[in-house]
């Protein structure tokens, strides 16, 4: 799994959200931050500013995810994973005379262990989100994107994940169902979030100051998942797939309180078997997505214009015919400035994974024949968060996460407790 860009966002408001995915994630492509990132090995003796006004942006980041499953599974055990983010940046107006041209390069390494796995949890979606594809590292963006026409057409091409500009979400919270780009949660297997980058091109227009359209093609191929470093491979795509997406960035109340509401589809011309039917393939895989985030108050005078309530809601749903995960549904809340502190949150989710009624019939007629076969059901879970930003630099998050697993419809109930921390090197 992954985390995922900030989005189409450019204002303050959810400007914890933002902030906490700048530093739990990869960052933001240079374009997007409007000063150097702070962080703890400081200036380099001036070294890093001068960097930053010729237009190179050096990026160094790591985080790290412990969970317990306090109840669950098949004991108790403390686990870790963690990523190391390596980004370079460069604004091509400054360093060449190319306006509106940006590039990015960043190099992902996972390393840890996985809770659901080592405890068999028996759930759908992970306890710890930056586990996954590998302890291993990996190219995860290699892009140019270029501004024209009065900057209100983008084109971007490189290597690039699917979830970073496609159904996009911050990684706030610890649990994977709250996440990055939802369709990667459920269609994993074809859908390629961080740090999975593939061949890539997207085409976004800003039809006015507070919506945009945009179309996006991205190499299907199974290759991109080896456990290996590599600038890309050439060969074994098996399709194209193509998210179409609409996005609505409105401010209300003076310009106090922004909000991101998106809808998307997308199609796969990959060939794919049929989740209840021995031999039948289908062709082309699809879906739609739905994604919204609004600040709903504003603390007049704050230090923090982000400071307040905010609110999300996130669906997906998928075909039936290829998919063992038919749906993902989501929804939180959120309130920056706690306890006198303008940049802590706290936030709260819930959320549900759907299992495809036609996988789950296909998987009780295996276990007539196998009775270890597991039955999945939809798995239902909350997460509660503290985040604590001790420093520009370090942000902890302590959280609790319940869950009815929906991996194994005769595994228990889990109690996992959690801590979430980034550092900016």
């Amino acid at each position: 799994m992954a985390c995922e860009g900030a989005g189409a966002m450019r204002g303050r408001a959810f400007g914890a959200w933002v902030l906490a995915w700048a530093l739990l994630c990869a960052g933001p492509a240079f374009a997007a931050e409007t000063k150097m990132p702070p962080g703890l090995t400081g200036g380099w003796g001036g070294m890093r500013g001068f960097l930053y006004e010729l237009g190179v942006g050096i990026q160094i980041r790591y985080v790290t995810e412990l969970a317990f499953n306090a109840r669950g599974g098949k004991g108790h055990a403390l686990r870790q994973a963690g990523q190391l983010n390596v980004g370079l940046g460069l604004d091509l107006e400054k360093l060449a005379g190319l306006k509106g041209g940006t590039f990015q390069f960043t190099f992902t390494h996972r390393n840890g262990n996985n809770l659901n796995a080592d405890m068999e949890l028996g759930n759908l979606q992970l306890v710890q989100e930056v586990y996954g594809r590998g302890n291993v590292g990996r190219l995860t963006q290699l892009w140019w994107d270029q501004l024209f026409w009065g900057e209100r057409v983008h084109l971007k091409l490189g290597r690039m994940t699917v979830g970073e500009d496609s159904a996009d979400f911050p990684c706030d919270f610890q649990n994977l169902s709250f996440c990055g780009a939802q369709p990667g949660n459920i269609v994993g297997n074809y859908w390629f979030n961080w740090p999975v980058s593939q061949w890539a091109t997207r085409l976004r227009v800003d039809l006015a100051k507070v919506a945009y359209v945009q179309l996006a093609a991205y190499e299907m191929n199974p290759r991109n998942l080896e456990e290996a470093f590599y600038l890309g491979r050439f060969n074994g795509a098996t399709g194209v797939m193509l998210p179409l997406e609409l996005g609505w960035n409105p401010k209300f109340h003076g310009d106090r309180l922004e909000g991101l509401y998106k809808v998307g589809v997308w199609y796969d011309t990959s060939n794919a078997p049929d989740v209840l039917l021995d031999g039948v393939e289908r062709e082309g895989r699809y879906g739609i997505y739905f994604v919204a985030r609004q600040q709903l108050t504003h603390v007049a005078g704050s230090e923090n214009e982000a400071q307040g309530l905010n609110v999300f809601v996130r669906l997906t749903h998928t075909d039936l015919d290829t998919s063992t995960l038919d749906g993902q549904y989501t929804l939180g809340l959120g309130y920056t400035g706690v306890f006198g502190r303008a940049d802590d949150d706290v936030g709260f989710a819930l959320g549900a994974t759907h299992s495809n009624g036609r996988y789950v019939t296909a998987q009780r007629q295996k276990q007539a024949q196998d009775p270890g076969t597991p039955i999945p059901r939809t798995e239902y879970l909350g997460e509660l968060y503290y985040s604590l930003h001790a420093t520009p630099w370090l942000v902890l998050r302590p959280n609790f996460q319940y869950i009815r697993p929906g991996g194994d419809e005769d595994a228990r109930n889990i109690i996992v407790l959690g801590l979430k921390g980034a550092l900016t090197l």
